[in-house]
C-alpha cells in the first residue's frame, strides 16, 4: 500500500483512505496503483473512499507535472499516469461492491473524477468540485467529461468543463452530484452510516452489477478521446510554460 493511501476492513466493508495531507492528497503513481488494487479486489459490504485533512483530493501531483514539463519528458508521463489513472477511475465504476465517497473541501481534477465514479457521494458544506485541467491548458481526464455528462447533462457538463467553473455544496447543481450534504463534524459518521446501510442492503450489489454497464461505454469512449487530447496537449509550448511555473491548486 501506498504511503498516500491506507485501507482497513471493517464489518460493513472496506474503509481507503487518501492519507497525505500535507499533499492535499495529491496522488503519485503508487497511490494510483494503491486504489486500483482496493476497488479491483471483491470483498464483502462496500467500500467507502475518505480523505484526511481539509482537501478531499487534488488530483494529480503538479510538482510532478512541472518537472516533466522542465525535462520534455511530459508527453510520455501523460502516457503512463493519465492511462493508469482512468484505469483507477474505470475500476470504480466496475467495482462488484457499492461505493460510498465522503467528500471535503475540494475536488480538484483528477479528485473530480475520482468522487464522481463512486456510486453515492456524502458532502460536507466546504466540498466542491473543482475542473481545475483549464488553468493549465489541459483537457479533462481520468473520464472526468463523461462522468460530468452523466451526472450533469452534456450541455451544463459541457460548460462547467471549458469554463473551468467549480461546483460547490450549495450548487443548486449540487443535487445532481452529492447524494446528502451534512455538517463538517458529522461527515464521516454520516458516510460510514450509509456504508452500513448499503451492506445491509440484499439488493445494493445486484443494483450497482445493472447499472454500471450505464456507465462504463461512456467513460471507455471518452477515455480514448481524452488521451488523444492529452497527447496533443504535451506538445502545446503554452502548457509547457504553464505547468514549467506550475504550484499545486
Amino acid at each position: 500500500m501506498s504511503d498516500r493511501v491506507r485501507s482497513s476492513q471493517h464489518p460493513w466493508g472496506t474503509l481507503v483512505e487518501l492519507c497525505a495531507p500535507h499533499l492535499r492528497n495529491a496522488l503519485d503513481a503508487g497511490a494510483t496503483a494503491a486504489l486500483t488494487e482496493v476497488f479491483a479486489a471483491d470483498g464483502d459490504g462496500v467500500v467507502l473512499l475518505a480523505a484526511e485533512g481539509p482537501v478531499f483530493c487534488s488530483g494529480g501531483d503538479v510538482g510532478v507535472l512541472s518537472a516533466a514539463a522542465g525535462t520534455n519528458t511530459l508527453e510520455q508521463l501523460f502516457a503512463a499516469s493519465a492511462t493508469a489513472f482512468a484505469a483507477l477511475v474505470e475500476s470504480i465504476v466496475d467495482c462488484p461492491r457499492p461505493v460510498v465517497a465522503a467528500v471535503q473541501g475540494a475536488a480538484v481534477g483528477g479528485g473530480l473524477s475520482l468522487a464522481l465514479a463512486c456510486d453515492v457521494r456524502i458532502a460536507s458544506p466546504s466540498a466542491r468540485l473543482v475542473p481545475a485541467w483549464t488553468r493549465w491548458g489541459l483537457p479533462p481526464d481520468g473520464c472526468a467529461s463523461a462522468l460530468l455528462a452523466l451526472a450533469l447533462g452534456p450541455s451544463r457538463a459541457s460548460s462547467l468543463l471549458v469554463a473551468g467553473e467549480e461546483l460547490a455544496a450549495d450548487s443548486p447543481l449540487a443535487p445532481l452530484v452529492f447524494s446528502a450534504v451534512v455538517p463538517e463534524d458529522e461527515l464521516r459518521a454520516a458516510a460510514v452510516a450509509q456504508a452500513q446501510r448499503l451492506a445491509a442492503l440484499p439488493g445494493a450489489r445486484a443494483a450497482k452489477a445493472v447499472t454500471r454497464s450505464l456507465v462504463l461505454p461512456s467513460l471507455r469512449a471518452q477515455r480514448e478521446v481524452e488521451l488523444d487530447a492529452l497527447a496533443r496537449a504535451a506538445a502545446d509550448p503554452a502548457v509547457l510554460a504553464a505547468l514549467g511555473s506550475a504550484h499545486q491548486p
